[in-house]
Formats: structure tokens, sequence, C-alpha cells
């Protein structure tokens, strides 16, 4: 078997290029060749298929921090709307390697759907995995000044221009909008075969978005277990895994440590505090609330490193306060041993199984976290069950075996 698979990046920056990495090295050991389409960039991954791959969008001029010129429009309404040189690109990378199917992890606002009615002009078959909301929400995650708004859900993008709910810009917000009526008005999201959603949550909101339930198979994501050993053992710290991110929470979880004081427990957050406002104001709460030595910024980790931090912590926090769409952050705590204490909403209210593999919290409520997080410092007994409860889960329900039976199923032609 031989597939293409599109996405934006070909590079590791974020969670759907981390599983497109480990989908490329699980189906290599099934026989099956991978081939990748993406957009040229200076920090993918090589590969002798680059000459392929799109041109990048340049610099986006509708914003205020970027340099304004034709040429910045042209790319960006390229990329945004319908890049009709990655179809062109894709086309002939079809026609070249005759693939049997197209599998899509991200395009919009880069390759575009485009890409989509590309391989459907060449007769291939198309899967789509769903990471976000971008089909229906022009900002992706449903959220408008931080609380969650599905008002775009059904095409009425009026509030969305209102709020300039695209990096609080007016036109890019306009563009978002326009190239959303495009794709409504062509019909190219109808030229999909198969939908993979992560989890129920998800599959709910393209049912309801009105995407046939018969085109949609969830798979949850997968994760090596037997490549980690996992450890019930910590060191007394709570551990924030991921960017930090307004959607992600981050705040919440430090806001919970002003409830511990009495504790012996710190706060891990992989991270650094940059210039922004947003981390300005996280900084300024830090330092008025007297937590300098309870809050750690580790910086960025990864490989050995990612491993040990993980291994050492009384358990991973996700304080979202978006619909996550089943974050990588909570099987690598289940694959290390670790239960997960998440906010009660979206997936995660689906993928943490409240008294077994983790505890959920009121999301924003800093206070109903701090209680949920000091059930483990004072009942180290129940950290360590919910943490072996959760490894089991991860071994039957996100193994790497199962994953890929079920998306080869997918990307296989039906008779």
């Amino acid at each position: 078997m031989r597939i293409i698979i599109a996405n934006y990046r070909y590079f590791i920056a974020g969670g759907p290029e981390k599983y497109m990495f480990k989908f490329i090295d699980a189906a290599e050991k099934l026989g099956i060749e991978v081939i990748p389409f993406s957009v040229n960039n200076p920090q993918n991954e090589k590969t002798s298929y680059s000459k392929y791959f799109a041109k990048p969008r340049s610099n986006q001029l509708m914003y205020a921090d970027t340099k304004k010129s034709l040429g910045n429009l042209i790319g960006m309404v390229r990329a945004t709307v319908w890049n009709y040189d990655a179809e062109n690109r894709l086309r002939k990378l079809i026609r070249d390697t005759k693939p049997d199917a197209v599998y899509i992890l991200h395009e919009v606002n880069h390759l575009s759907p485009s890409i989509i009615r590309a391989a459907k002009k060449e007769g291939i078959r198309v899967v789509h995995r769903i990471s976000d909301f971008f089909m229906f929400c022009p900002k992706y995650d449903f959220l408008c000044e931080n609380e969650i708004c599905e008002a775009c859900l059904h095409g009425n993008y009026s509030k969305a221009i209102k709020h300039k709910c695209v990096k609080g810009s007016k036109l890019g917000t306009l563009l978002r909008v326009f190239a959303m009526k495009v794709y409504a008005a062509t019909k190219v999201f109808d030229d999909v075969d198969r939908y993979i959603c992560t989890c129920e949550f998800s599959k709910n909101i393209l049912v309801e978005g009105g995407i046939s339930p018969e085109k949609i198979v969830c798979v949850p994501t997968f994760i090596n277990a037997s490549d980690i050993v996992p450890c019930y053992e910590n060191d007394k710290y709570f551990l924030f895994l991921g960017r930090m991110a307004h959607q992600k929470g981050t705040i919440y979880a430090i806001e919970a440590m002003k409830f511990l004081r009495d504790t012996e427990y710190t706060l891990k957050i992989t991270g650094t505090l940059s210039d922004s406002k947003e981390d300005q104001e996280i900084r300024k709460f830090i330092q008025e609330n007297g937590l300098e030595n309870r809050i750690v910024f580790t910086g960025f980790k990864h490989g050995k490193e990612l491993d040990n931090l993980i291994d050492r912590c009384t358990c991973v926090v996700c304080p979202a306060i978006w619909y996550e769409n089943m974050p990588n952050t909570v099987i690598e705590a289940y694959a290390h041993g670790k239960p997960v204490i998440a906010s009660k909403i979206g997936s995660l209210a689906e993928i943490v199984e409240d008294e077994k593999t983790g505890l959920l919290f009121e999301m924003k409520n800093s206070s109903d976290l701090a209680q949920k997080l000091r059930r483990f410092t004072e009942n180290p007994a129940l950290c360590e069950l919910l943490g072996r409860n959760a490894r089991k889960v991860c071994e039957i329900k996100y193994n790497e075996k199962q994953h890929m039976q079920k998306v080869v199923d997918c990307l296989k032609k039906e008779e």
C-alpha cells in the first residue's frame, strides 16, 4: 500500500506533527510506503519529495506585526482561501507516485482544502483526520474572548466578525470567513471519503455541523507504551505538560498553587515566560502571591529529559478552557503511569475517567483544582492506584496495533 500524508508542516511543532511522524514509522513497519506532502519550510525534515511541496504563504498581511505588501496579500489569500499552487503540486505528486489514498492531517490556512479537490480530481481516496474545529470556527477553537462559543457552528459568522476573532484582526477574520463560505459553496468537504476523529466528543461536533455520521470513524491516537517503563513514585511536583497558551489554561494551574502553600509540592511547567502581555500578567501574579518557589518553568523538554520529568511527577495537570481534541499529554501521562487532573470539558471529560484514571474539576475553578491536587498530597495510595489504572487503559485503548488497523481500514478503498 502507498499513501500520501499531507500536513502543512513537515517538522515537529505540536501534536499533529508528533502524530504524523509516529504514524509514518508505524506504517513503514507494516510495509506501507508513506509519501509526505507539505509546505516548503527550512525547518522541514529532509525528503526527496520536497520538490513537490507547495510555496509558503509568506507573511500574514492582515496582522499588525507583519510587513504589508502586495506579495504578502497574494500569498495569504492563496493559502487561506484556495491554494492553486498546492492543488497543482499535489496532482503532480499523485500522478508520479500513484498512491492508494491521501491522508490529510492539517491543511487550513496553508495548503487549503484545495488539496482535497486535487485528490478527488485524480480519483484518489481522501481520509481526513480532525485535530481541531477549523471546519466550523474561524478561529478553530470555539473560543470567543476566552469563553466557549459555538455561534459559528451552523454557518452564521456575524459574531466572529464583530469580535474580530482571528487574531484580533477585522481583515483577517473577514478573509477566513470568506474562505469558509467558499468551502461551503464548492462543497469541497463533501469530497472527503472518511473523517477520523480521536474521540466521540469531536465526532458529535462534526455531526452537529452537518457531516454525515456514516463518514466518521473514531480512532484514538496512540503511543508505544511498551517502550516506556511506568513509574509509580514521585518527587512531589505537579506537571503542566505542553505549550503555554491561553486556551491551555496555564494560569489556573498556577492559581491553584496558592491554595497549597501548606504542602511541600511545586508545579513544574514545560515552558518559559515570554514578553507577551499574557505572560507578564502571569509573572506579576506569581510575584504578588509569593509563589516564586512554588512555580518552576523548566523550558522546552524532549526525549529523555521529558521522560524523566513525567516519570517523577505526581500527576499531569490539564486545565484547558477549550474543547481539547484528545491531547497527547494525556496518553503520555498514562503511559508513564501517571493520573491526569483535567477540566471537565470537551474530550478531556471523556478520556480522563473520573476516579479511575484521574480526577476532573470545574473549568476555570482554581480552588476546585487545588482540592483535587490536595487529594494526591494527602493520599499517595490514590495517586498510585489511578496511575496504574491509567497505564492499563493506555495499553488497551491507545496501542499502536489497534490504531493502525483502524486507520488502514479507512484508507483502503471500499468494495
